[in-house]
């Protein structure tokens, strides 16, 4: 009898232990890189920044050509933006290509944060042959690229420079206003 309720106790130990490690296993389940991550199998820029004066925010990303469309004393704080090129050298030609982007400001007491997703490049045609034919196809966001199958990023090379090159363009854009938050 006492020999049962041990064997019990071990079965119930062991399912815990199995129980932790697997849902330990689905949290870090994610990736990430400069300021990317890979969120629910979509790649995410993310950045927080010191919010000093709402009022003076605004009037910066008015400016700017690449937030202009935001508004955030409007409570347009989110929109899709026109299209950009990515200034860097050994691109590959996808990246050459203009691109666009979902923007987001989420603005706080004391700081905001910048998040940008959705990456497209709108005007890429990426030719590709099927049956000794040439084909067309409009492949377009930034995820075709970068993740591979498993949500995971495909850390080659050029995949590594194409995200360090945009979390360069992006980060420039916003630390001329604020200071980044430290993490």
């Amino acid at each position: 009898m006492n020999r049962l309720n041990f064997m019990n106790q071990l079965k119930i130990a062991l399912l815990f232990v199995l129980f932790t490690f697997s849902s330990y296993a689905q949290l870090v389940n994610s990736d990430s890189v400069g300021n990317f991550s890979v969120i629910k199998n979509k790649l995410v820029w993310q950045k927080s920044y010191y919010l000093s004066d709402v009022n003076e925010l605004d009037q910066y990303l008015k400016s700017n050509p690449f937030t202009a469309k935001l508004r955030i004393l409007d409570f347009i704080d989110d929109t899709i933006t026109d299209n950009f090129k990515l200034i860097a050298y050994n691109l590959p030609p996808y990246a050459q290509s203009s691109y666009r982007v979902f923007i987001a400001i989420d603005v706080y007491r004391d700081y905001f944060r910048v998040t940008i997703r959705n990456i497209i490049f709108p005007n890429f045609v990426e030719n590709y042959y099927y049956n000794g034919m040439r084909q067309n196809s409009r492949s377009g966001s930034l995820e075709d690229y970068i993740l591979r199958n498993d949500g995971f990023i495909n850390r080659t090379s050029a995949n590594m420079h194409v995200l360090k090159s945009f979390d360069i363009s992006f980060e420039s854009i916003f630390n001329e206003i604020a200071e980044p938050l430290k993490e």
